[in-house]
């Protein structure tokens, strides 16, 4: 029965795993990124249009520098409530390596002709090549009805020959809750993952053909160009 279950749902959920186990709050999810097959919504709930898709980036070098877990609470990826009868308890959904889950993400810009590879920028002015530290700032799951919700905010903080510019990406994504399980919700995760990485790429490609795309942020030191 339960695989006639799956097999009527697979159309309609292509990138949902099907043969995931229900949700299990004492084991961690995966925490192992596989870009979503369809391109990430473009529209986030009640808010306004993300950005549109990068464009190829022609083999730029993308260095990549640590990688930080900045979350408030680093154990957990959201929560989901049990009970039909209150009060209704709630279990965390415990988290994985996001430090790995986000290298595996930033390594997916190879799709966009990035050329990511670790280490730092070899010269903060040199042309085709950016470099870039992040922190992940935010990796939630919920439930929102039918439906699967997640934010995730990737910080970057770009190389550039005026100096360090930081700046803050965030992704949504959203997917069917057809079995309330582990894999769905690293699905929905790497959905909003997905798209917080588009919108890193968006900028990542200005810097590869203009080292001065983006300017510092107010306060920040501005380094003389004489």
């Amino acid at each position: 029965m339960k695989a006639l279950h799956c097999l009527t749902m697979a159309a309609g959920a292509a990138l949902l795993p099907c043969l995931a186990h229900a949700f299990d709050a004492a084991e961690p999810l995966s925490m192992v990124y596989m870009a979503p097959v369809a391109s990430p919504s473009t529209q986030r709930p009640n808010g306004p249009p993300v950005a549109d898709a990068p464009q190829p980036a022609r083999n730029c070098a993308l260095y990549l520098g640590k990688i930080e877990d900045l979350r408030s609470n680093p154990a957990t990826v959201g929560a989901l409530m049990f009970g039909i009868h209150a009060p209704m308890y709630v279990e965390s959904i415990r988290s994985g390596d996001v430090v790995k889950w986000t290298h595996q993400a930033l390594e997916s810009t190879r799709a966009l002709g990035f050329q990511p590879q670790d280490g730092v920028v070899a010269a903060p002015d040199a042309g085709n090549q950016v470099g870039a530290s992040f922190g992940l700032r935010l990796a939630h799951a919920w439930s929102a009805g039918l439906n699967l919700v997640s934010h995730v905010v990737i910080q970057a903080s770009f190389q550039t020959p005026d100096g360090p510019v930081t700046r803050r990406y965030h992704g949504m994504g959203t997917i069917g809750n057809w079995n309330n399980g582990n894999g769905e919700y690293m699905s929905v995760l790497n959905a909003a993952m997905a798209n917080a990485v588009q919108n890193f790429a968006t900028d990542a490609g200005k810097l590869c053909t203009d080292r001065r795309a983006l300017a510092p942020a107010p306060g920040q030191p501005v380094a003389s160009t004489n």
